[in-house]
């Protein structure tokens, strides 16, 4: 379970997914923890990368901070639930990005910690830069999953840097011959003050799903995994005064929460080992499986 929720938090929701300019900053969750456990070693960081240790091995979180809305208990969703305000599921964008590519016509260099320096220098990231140690982590913590293996059964996991990938990576964990993404989709011009779920706007997946987090990277890097336990929802959800607004968001469930860290429901107001969701922001996938072999 400890496992999931590095995944989920510290990943999917600090390390990167919101884009304002082109650059990745934190984004849902912001979560400090320690490793812990007989294998939790960290490899030896080069002090000029400024890369903050990321470890598989029974991380515990030891503080949470989760955007409005984003994260909630599955008993308090249903029709007419009303979202805090300022809840956002959207990213905010301006015009212009602060990385450019050095060359039209270079192909980018390997996605691998050992050609960090000429992944900088392609995108225009200045060294010792937070963007840089944010692209430095990505790739040490891409790297370290993949060495310790990403088909395994109880927990297979994908740095995917194409659709096509991730689309085959969650097929294949989904024992299914395809799979199908599923995405949050804000309508209208902008995101209404508050969000109200829509008269039966609440609908259950079927089925197992692999959620992919976007990492900080300044190309695509999803990353890919199939938790047990988890389910997903989609929930219609509409402006409480301007229904011209609204969105078709995607969430994801844990149905067994007994593992988690008491902050999770002392923030939520929730009971030990009940369910708890969190909405997949714009950027976010989630697979379910096609056709099963």
């Amino acid at each position: 379970m400890m496992t999931i929720l590095i995944v989920l938090f510290v990943l999917g929701f600090v390390a990167g997914a919101q884009q304002t300019d082109g650059n990745p900053h934190s984004a849902a969750y912001d979560v400090t923890w320690s490793p812990r456990g007989p294998s939790s070693t960290i490899p030896p960081l080069h002090p000029s990368d400024g890369v903050f240790p990321t470890q598989w091995c029974n991380p515990r979180p030891q503080h949470l901070k989760a955007d409005k809305g984003i994260l909630f208990l599955r008993r308090n969703l249903f029709d007419g639930a009303v979202l805090p305000a300022g809840t956002k599921l959207g990213h905010a964008r301006r015009a212009g990005t602060a990385s450019t590519v050095t060359g039209t016509n270079l192909a980018p260099p390997p996605f691998d910690y050992g050609s960090l320096r000429n992944i900088l220098t392609y995108y225009n990231i200045a060294p010792g830069s937070e963007q840089a140690r944010q692209v430095a982590s990505t790739l040490r913590f891409c790297g370290r999953s993949e060495a310790r293996g990403g088909d395994q059964p109880e927990k297979p996991h994908l740095c995917a840097t194409t659709e096509r990938a991730a689309m085959e990576f969650a097929a294949a964990a989904l024992g299914a011959a395809t799979a199908e993404p599923l995405r949050t989709v804000v309508h209208g011009r902008e995101e209404p003050h508050r969000y109200v779920v829509a008269p039966g706007g609440v609908a259950s997946i079927a089925g197992a799903v692999v959620p992919c987090h976007p990492l900080p990277y300044p190309a695509d890097v999803l990353y890919c995994h199939r938790p047990s336990n988890v389910g997903a929802v989609r929930v219609e959800l509409v402006g409480q005064d301007d229904p011209t607004l609204g969105a078709t968001a995607i969430a994801v469930c844990h149905e067994d929460t007994s593992g988690w860290d008491a902050e999770y429901f002392a923030t939520l107001n929730g009971s030990r080992g009940e369910p708890i969701c969190h909405y997949m922001p714009e950027k976010y996938v989630v697979w379910v499986g096609g056709e099963i072999h």
